[in-house]
Protein backbone atom coordinates (compact mmCIF):
# COMPACT_ATOMS: atom_id res chain seq x y z
CA UNK A 1 0.00 0.00 0.00
CA UNK A 2 1.44 3.38 -1.01
CA UNK A 3 0.93 6.16 1.50
CA UNK A 4 1.13 9.89 1.00
CA UNK A 5 3.77 11.79 3.03
CA UNK A 6 1.04 13.58 5.00
CA UNK A 7 -0.80 10.43 5.99
CA UNK A 8 -1.38 10.21 9.71
CA UNK A 9 -1.68 6.77 11.26
CA UNK A 10 0.02 5.51 8.16
CA UNK A 11 0.41 1.97 9.39
CA UNK A 12 -1.98 -0.13 11.41
CA UNK A 13 -0.06 -3.06 12.80
CA UNK A 14 -2.14 -5.78 14.47
CA UNK A 15 -0.55 -8.37 16.70
CA UNK A 16 -0.70 -11.13 14.09
CA UNK A 17 -0.02 -8.86 11.13
CA UNK A 18 2.64 -9.61 8.58
CA UNK A 19 4.41 -6.23 8.99
CA UNK A 20 6.98 -7.68 11.36
CA UNK A 21 10.54 -8.84 11.04
CA UNK A 22 10.20 -11.61 13.59
CA UNK A 23 7.62 -13.50 15.57
CA UNK A 24 9.01 -14.92 18.77
CA UNK A 25 6.89 -17.78 20.04
CA UNK A 26 7.07 -18.88 23.63
CA UNK A 27 7.53 -22.49 24.68
CA UNK A 28 4.54 -24.76 24.53
CA UNK A 29 2.59 -24.92 27.78
CA UNK A 30 0.69 -28.14 28.44
CA UNK A 31 -2.53 -27.44 30.31
CA UNK A 32 -3.55 -30.81 31.70
CA UNK A 33 -7.31 -31.00 32.22
CA UNK A 34 -7.49 -34.56 33.51
CA UNK A 35 -5.75 -36.02 36.54
CA UNK A 36 -2.24 -37.21 35.91
CA UNK A 37 -2.13 -40.91 35.33
CA UNK A 38 1.55 -41.76 35.40
CA UNK A 39 2.32 -43.41 32.07
CA UNK A 40 -1.13 -42.70 30.61
CA UNK A 41 -1.28 -41.40 27.08
CA UNK A 42 -2.79 -38.00 26.31
CA UNK A 43 -4.91 -36.39 23.62
CA UNK A 44 -3.49 -32.97 22.76
CA UNK A 45 -5.77 -30.13 21.64
CA UNK A 46 -4.21 -27.51 19.35
CA UNK A 47 -6.19 -24.41 18.41
CA UNK A 48 -6.16 -22.27 15.26
CA UNK A 49 -8.43 -19.25 15.46
CA UNK A 50 -8.11 -16.70 12.68
CA UNK A 51 -6.73 -16.66 9.17
CA UNK A 52 -4.04 -19.01 7.91
CA UNK A 53 -1.46 -16.23 8.17
CA UNK A 54 2.26 -16.79 8.54
CA UNK A 55 2.16 -16.03 12.28
CA UNK A 56 -0.88 -18.19 13.07
CA UNK A 57 0.37 -21.13 11.03
CA UNK A 58 3.87 -20.87 12.50
CA UNK A 59 2.40 -21.18 15.99
CA UNK A 60 0.35 -24.25 15.06
CA UNK A 61 3.17 -25.99 13.18
CA UNK A 62 5.51 -25.44 16.12
CA UNK A 63 2.99 -27.04 18.47
CA UNK A 64 2.45 -29.99 16.15
CA UNK A 65 6.19 -30.50 15.79
CA UNK A 66 6.61 -30.66 19.58
CA UNK A 67 3.63 -33.00 19.86
CA UNK A 68 5.21 -35.39 17.37
CA UNK A 69 8.33 -35.45 19.54
CA UNK A 70 6.35 -36.17 22.70
CA UNK A 71 5.95 -39.91 23.29
CA UNK A 72 3.21 -39.36 25.87
CA UNK A 73 0.77 -38.00 23.28
CA UNK A 74 -1.26 -40.57 21.39
CA UNK A 75 -3.60 -38.38 19.32
CA UNK A 76 -4.33 -34.78 18.37
CA UNK A 77 -7.48 -32.69 18.10
CA UNK A 78 -7.04 -29.65 15.87
CA UNK A 79 -9.64 -27.07 16.90
CA UNK A 80 -10.19 -24.68 13.99
CA UNK A 81 -12.07 -21.49 13.29
CA UNK A 82 -10.45 -20.13 10.14
CA UNK A 83 -11.62 -18.64 6.81
CA UNK A 84 -8.25 -19.41 5.22
CA UNK A 85 -5.65 -16.97 3.99
CA UNK A 86 -2.59 -16.78 1.75
CA UNK A 87 -1.95 -19.92 -0.26
CA UNK A 88 1.65 -20.37 0.87
CA UNK A 89 0.80 -20.28 4.58
CA UNK A 90 -2.22 -22.58 4.01
CA UNK A 91 0.14 -25.06 2.36
CA UNK A 92 2.42 -24.93 5.40
CA UNK A 93 -0.54 -25.78 7.61
CA UNK A 94 -1.53 -28.66 5.34
CA UNK A 95 1.98 -30.11 5.33
CA UNK A 96 2.23 -29.95 9.13
CA UNK A 97 -1.17 -31.60 9.63
CA UNK A 98 -0.45 -34.23 6.99
CA UNK A 99 2.86 -35.15 8.60
CA UNK A 100 1.27 -35.35 12.04
CA UNK A 101 -1.57 -37.51 10.71
CA UNK A 102 1.01 -39.92 9.30
CA UNK A 103 2.36 -40.48 12.83
CA UNK A 104 -0.76 -40.41 15.02
CA UNK A 105 -4.53 -39.95 14.73
CA UNK A 106 -5.66 -36.37 14.03
CA UNK A 107 -9.27 -35.27 14.43
CA UNK A 108 -10.28 -31.79 13.28
CA UNK A 109 -12.99 -29.98 15.19
CA UNK A 110 -14.55 -27.05 13.32
CA UNK A 111 -15.44 -24.63 16.06
CA UNK A 112 -16.89 -22.07 13.64
CA UNK A 113 -15.44 -22.06 10.15
CA UNK A 114 -12.98 -24.16 8.16
CA UNK A 115 -13.16 -22.61 4.72
CA UNK A 116 -10.83 -22.47 1.76
CA UNK A 117 -7.24 -22.58 3.10
CA UNK A 118 -8.62 -23.43 6.54
CA UNK A 119 -10.34 -26.52 5.13
CA UNK A 120 -7.34 -27.35 2.94
CA UNK A 121 -5.20 -27.42 6.08
CA UNK A 122 -7.40 -29.92 7.94
CA UNK A 123 -8.18 -32.18 4.98
CA UNK A 124 -5.58 -34.81 6.02
CA UNK A 125 -7.35 -35.31 9.38
CA UNK A 126 -8.66 -38.81 10.06
CA UNK A 127 -12.06 -37.35 10.95
CA UNK A 128 -13.68 -33.91 10.80
CA UNK A 129 -16.20 -33.07 13.51
CA UNK A 130 -18.50 -30.06 13.00
CA UNK A 131 -21.32 -28.27 14.74
CA UNK A 132 -24.62 -27.83 12.88
CA UNK A 133 -23.77 -24.14 12.43
CA UNK A 134 -20.18 -24.69 11.27
CA UNK A 135 -19.20 -23.48 7.79
CA UNK A 136 -16.91 -25.72 5.74
CA UNK A 137 -15.81 -25.81 2.11
CA UNK A 138 -15.14 -22.85 -0.20
CA UNK A 139 -12.62 -24.76 -2.28
CA UNK A 140 -11.09 -22.12 -4.50
CA UNK A 141 -8.31 -19.60 -5.11
CA UNK A 142 -8.21 -15.82 -5.48
CA UNK A 143 -5.36 -13.81 -6.90
CA UNK A 144 -5.01 -10.17 -5.94
CA UNK A 145 -2.99 -7.76 -8.05
CA UNK A 146 -3.01 -3.95 -8.31
CA UNK A 147 -4.75 -2.79 -11.47
CA UNK A 148 -1.85 -0.50 -12.26
CA UNK A 149 0.58 -3.42 -12.46
CA UNK A 150 -1.42 -4.94 -15.32
CA UNK A 151 -2.21 -1.66 -17.06
CA UNK A 152 1.39 -0.43 -16.95
CA UNK A 153 2.95 -3.46 -18.64
CA UNK A 154 4.07 -1.43 -21.64
CA UNK A 155 5.62 1.24 -19.43
CA UNK A 156 7.42 -1.40 -17.39
CA UNK A 157 8.93 -2.81 -20.57
CA UNK A 158 10.43 0.60 -21.29
CA UNK A 159 11.70 1.25 -17.76
CA UNK A 160 13.40 -2.03 -16.94
CA UNK A 161 16.04 -4.05 -18.72
CA UNK A 162 14.96 -7.67 -18.31
CA UNK A 163 16.87 -10.94 -18.59
CA UNK A 164 14.01 -12.64 -20.41
CA UNK A 165 10.73 -11.79 -22.15
CA UNK A 166 8.59 -12.93 -19.20
CA UNK A 167 10.63 -11.34 -16.42
CA UNK A 168 8.48 -9.02 -14.28
CA UNK A 169 5.56 -9.28 -16.69
CA UNK A 170 1.99 -9.85 -15.52
CA UNK A 171 -1.11 -10.42 -17.61
CA UNK A 172 -4.61 -11.57 -16.81
CA UNK A 173 -4.06 -14.64 -18.97
CA UNK A 174 -0.97 -15.66 -17.00
CA UNK A 175 -2.77 -15.05 -13.72
CA UNK A 176 -5.66 -17.26 -14.83
CA UNK A 177 -3.23 -20.03 -15.77
CA UNK A 178 -1.55 -19.80 -12.39
CA UNK A 179 -4.75 -19.97 -10.38
CA UNK A 180 -6.02 -22.84 -12.52
CA UNK A 181 -2.84 -24.72 -11.55
CA UNK A 182 -3.33 -23.89 -7.88
CA UNK A 183 -7.02 -24.77 -8.07
CA UNK A 184 -6.33 -28.18 -9.59
CA UNK A 185 -3.83 -28.90 -6.83
CA UNK A 186 -6.29 -27.68 -4.15
CA UNK A 187 -9.19 -29.78 -5.43
CA UNK A 188 -6.93 -32.76 -6.04
CA UNK A 189 -5.72 -32.66 -2.44
CA UNK A 190 -9.27 -32.55 -1.07
CA UNK A 191 -10.35 -35.41 -3.36
CA UNK A 192 -7.33 -37.49 -2.32
CA UNK A 193 -8.01 -37.13 1.39
CA UNK A 194 -11.83 -36.99 1.38
CA UNK A 195 -12.70 -38.82 -1.82
CA UNK A 196 -13.97 -41.97 -0.11
CA UNK A 197 -16.39 -39.94 2.04
CA UNK A 198 -17.51 -37.35 -0.53
CA UNK A 199 -20.80 -37.85 -2.31
CA UNK A 200 -19.99 -34.91 -4.59
CA UNK A 201 -18.11 -35.06 -7.86
CA UNK A 202 -14.91 -33.17 -8.55
CA UNK A 203 -16.74 -30.33 -10.32
CA UNK A 204 -19.09 -29.84 -7.38
CA UNK A 205 -16.16 -29.79 -4.96
CA UNK A 206 -14.45 -27.16 -7.10
CA UNK A 207 -17.42 -24.78 -7.28
CA UNK A 208 -16.39 -22.87 -4.15
CA UNK A 209 -19.55 -23.43 -2.10
CA UNK A 210 -19.58 -23.51 1.69
CA UNK A 211 -21.84 -25.88 3.59
CA UNK A 212 -23.36 -25.76 7.03
CA UNK A 213 -22.32 -28.59 9.32
CA UNK A 214 -25.34 -30.82 8.85
CA UNK A 215 -25.11 -30.63 5.05
CA UNK A 216 -21.34 -31.11 5.21
CA UNK A 217 -21.81 -34.41 7.03
CA UNK A 218 -24.31 -35.49 4.40
CA UNK A 219 -22.04 -34.72 1.45
CA UNK A 220 -18.80 -35.92 3.01
CA UNK A 221 -17.02 -32.64 3.70
CA UNK A 222 -17.26 -33.66 7.38
CA UNK A 223 -17.78 -36.91 9.25
CA UNK A 224 -20.04 -36.25 12.22
CA UNK A 225 -21.84 -33.63 14.29
CA UNK A 226 -20.39 -33.00 17.72
CA UNK A 227 -18.56 -30.71 20.09
CA UNK A 228 -14.97 -30.59 21.29
CA UNK A 229 -15.72 -33.46 23.68
CA UNK A 230 -16.83 -35.69 20.81
CA UNK A 231 -13.69 -34.79 18.85
CA UNK A 232 -11.48 -35.71 21.81
CA UNK A 233 -13.31 -39.02 22.29
CA UNK A 234 -12.93 -39.87 18.61
CA UNK A 235 -9.21 -39.04 18.64
CA UNK A 236 -8.70 -41.30 21.66
CA UNK A 237 -10.72 -44.11 20.06
CA UNK A 238 -8.57 -43.96 16.91
CA UNK A 239 -5.28 -44.18 18.80
CA UNK A 240 -3.81 -47.68 19.16
CA UNK A 241 -1.90 -46.45 22.23
CA UNK A 242 -5.01 -45.44 24.21
CA UNK A 243 -7.25 -47.98 25.88
CA UNK A 244 -10.88 -47.09 26.59
CA UNK A 245 -11.05 -43.87 28.61
CA UNK A 246 -7.60 -44.21 30.13
CA UNK A 247 -6.12 -40.98 28.84
CA UNK A 248 -5.54 -37.37 29.79
CA UNK A 249 -6.44 -34.29 27.77
CA UNK A 250 -3.86 -31.55 27.37
CA UNK A 251 -4.32 -28.18 25.71
CA UNK A 252 -1.19 -27.08 23.89
CA UNK A 253 -0.81 -23.35 24.28
CA UNK A 254 1.93 -20.83 23.77
CA UNK A 255 2.73 -17.48 25.24
CA UNK A 256 1.27 -14.55 23.36
CA UNK A 257 3.41 -13.94 20.25
CA UNK A 258 5.98 -11.20 20.79
CA UNK A 259 6.22 -8.98 17.74
CA UNK A 260 9.53 -7.40 16.87
CA UNK A 261 8.47 -4.42 14.76
CA UNK A 262 10.61 -2.29 12.52
CA UNK A 263 8.49 0.80 11.89
CA UNK A 264 9.44 3.32 9.24
CA UNK A 265 8.21 6.39 11.08
CA UNK A 266 7.29 7.76 14.49
CA UNK A 267 4.88 5.89 16.71
CA UNK A 268 1.90 8.20 17.19
CA UNK A 269 -0.06 6.09 19.65
CA UNK A 270 -0.70 2.53 20.76
CA UNK A 271 -4.20 1.22 21.35
CA UNK A 272 -4.13 -2.33 22.67
CA UNK A 273 -2.74 -4.54 19.92
CA UNK A 274 -2.71 -1.76 17.32
CA UNK A 275 0.23 0.56 16.69
CA UNK A 276 -0.37 3.82 14.77
CA UNK A 277 2.65 5.28 13.00
CA UNK A 278 3.03 8.71 11.45
CA UNK A 279 5.20 8.45 8.38
CA UNK A 280 7.74 11.29 7.91
CA UNK A 281 7.77 13.23 4.65
CA UNK A 282 11.33 12.33 3.71
CA UNK A 283 10.78 8.56 3.96
CA UNK A 284 11.58 7.07 0.53
CA UNK A 285 9.09 4.74 -1.12
CA UNK A 286 10.01 1.09 -1.38
CA UNK A 287 11.42 0.49 -4.85
CA UNK A 288 9.93 -2.97 -5.39
CA UNK A 289 6.98 -4.83 -3.96
CA UNK A 290 5.45 -8.26 -4.50
CA UNK A 291 2.84 -7.52 -7.17
CA UNK A 292 0.74 -10.68 -6.93
CA UNK A 293 -0.77 -12.40 -3.90
CA UNK A 294 -2.59 -15.72 -4.04
CA UNK A 295 -5.27 -16.51 -1.45
CA UNK A 296 -7.22 -19.56 -0.44
CA UNK A 297 -9.74 -17.64 1.62
CA UNK A 298 -13.47 -17.41 2.17
CA UNK A 299 -14.15 -13.81 1.23
CA UNK A 300 -12.22 -11.07 -0.55
CA UNK A 301 -8.92 -9.87 0.94
CA UNK A 302 -8.94 -6.21 1.94
CA UNK A 303 -7.06 -4.25 -0.73
CA UNK A 304 -5.93 -0.73 -1.47
CA UNK A 305 -9.00 1.10 -2.71
CA UNK A 306 -6.98 4.09 -3.91
CA UNK A 307 -4.95 2.04 -6.37
CA UNK A 308 -7.69 -0.38 -7.38
CA UNK A 309 -7.34 -4.11 -7.05
CA UNK A 310 -8.04 -6.83 -9.61
CA UNK A 311 -9.30 -10.14 -8.23
CA UNK A 312 -9.28 -13.26 -10.36
CA UNK A 313 -11.22 -16.22 -8.98
CA UNK A 314 -11.24 -19.93 -9.62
Amino acid sequence: MKLSPTTTAAYVVVVTAAVVTAVVLGPVVWDVTASAGGDRQSVAVVTLRGGTTDANVAAVTQRLRQIRDNDSIGAVVLRVDSPGGPVDASEELYLAVNRTASEMPVVAYVEGTAASGGYFGISPADEIVVKPSSNVGSIGVIVQVPRSVIEDTARQQEQFVRSGPDKAQISLDSLRRDIETLQRAFVGTVMRHRGDELTLGRDDVANGRTYLGTRAVQNGFADRIGDIGVAIERAAALSPDIEDDQYDVVYADTQRPVQVLVLDGTVERVEGDVVYVDRPEDTPEQAFQQPVEYYAVWGVPAGNATDGEVYVYD
